[in-house]
């Protein structure tokens, strides 16, 4: 694979970002989604980031991977967050 094939590559690889993800806490926020569908979207990107099928935004891999694995158990009711601590994750997001 020569070099341009290479770049090429990588760029085709989505990138998560924190304005995605504050995006769909704040979905959930609103009552657009439950927190299944969140908790189902955030277990599907954190396998990807996992897998390599995705990219995190850079610098912010760790922040990132915690908030999805908080997430991703918010339809369990064990574990499910309520709306001051998704709103803290939101402001997490934001902040850094």
């Amino acid at each position: 694979m020569s070099q341009s094939e290479a770049n090429s590559s990588a760029l085709s690889i989505p990138i998560l970002t924190r304005t995605q993800v504050a995006e769909q806490i704040m979905n959930r926020l609103a009552g657009r989604i439950a927190d299944t569908r969140l908790s189902g979207w955030a277990f599907d990107h954190f396998y990807r980031l996992e897998l390599g099928e995705e990219q995190p935004e850079s610098g912010y891999e760790e922040l990132l991977e915690h908030v999805l694995d908080e997430l991703m158990f918010a339809d369990d009711p064990q574990f499910r967050m309520d709306d001051s601590a998704l709103r803290a994750l939101v402001t997490r997001l934001g902040e850094v």
